[in-house]
Parts: structure tokens; sequence; C-alpha cells
């Protein structure tokens, strides 16, 4: 997907609190990844997803999840891409698994 959106074929975003879940976990590592396969060619989205998110927070297990959600309908986005797609089965937007993704759109 990255790749793709590299080379302008796609459109592609991230929430933006995922890139502080990478900064957390990876600390200072992750700077160069998110620079540059990241924040150059894909948007990051919405700041304000938590007003999306609380009206459906009790749809998913987690916060993090309904922001994601949220992100993603922020962005109109056509799917989420996750390793966790079980824990989007209520979303309004289709999760599908990296591997998926691959298959249908490389």
């Amino acid at each position: 997907m990255v790749k793709q959106a590299r080379r302008g074929a796609i459109d592609a975003a991230i929430a933006s609190h995922t890139v502080a879940n990478t900064f957390y976990r990876y600390q200072k590592a992750a700077i160069p990844i998110l620079k540059n396969y990241f924040l150059d060619e894909i948007e990051v989205v919405c700041g304000n997803a938590i007003r999306l998110a609380l009206p459906s927070i009790w749809a998913f297990s987690d916060l993090e999840d309904a922001l994601q959600v949220a992100a993603a309908m922020a962005w109109k986005s056509a799917f989420i891409i996750t390793r966790n797609e079980r824990d989007f089965k209520l979303s309004p937007i289709p999760a599908i698994s990296p591997a998926t993704y691959l298959k249908r759109f490389h």
C-alpha cells in the first residue's frame, strides 16, 4: 500500500493516533520510518476522530478500534487494513487484512 501511495496510484491515510502509538511502541527508532514511509505520501487523518468515535464506542472492544473506524469514516475510506479484522466486524467501513489487500489490489 505504501509503495502504491508513493507512486501516486492510490490515496492512503493513517490515523493520527496510530502515529502516536507507533512512536510510543518504538520510540525514536520510529521517526525515520514514519518520516520516510508514511508522513510524506500518506495523509494523517483526524485529530477530531474522538468526536466521531464516542457515540459508537460501545460497539467496539476498545477505544483505539473506535478511533480507527472514526478516522476511516472521516477520510471516507473504502476499507481499513488491519491484522485484526475480527475487532472490526461491527464497523461501517469493512476491514481487510494486509494479505487480502495485496491479493486484490497489487
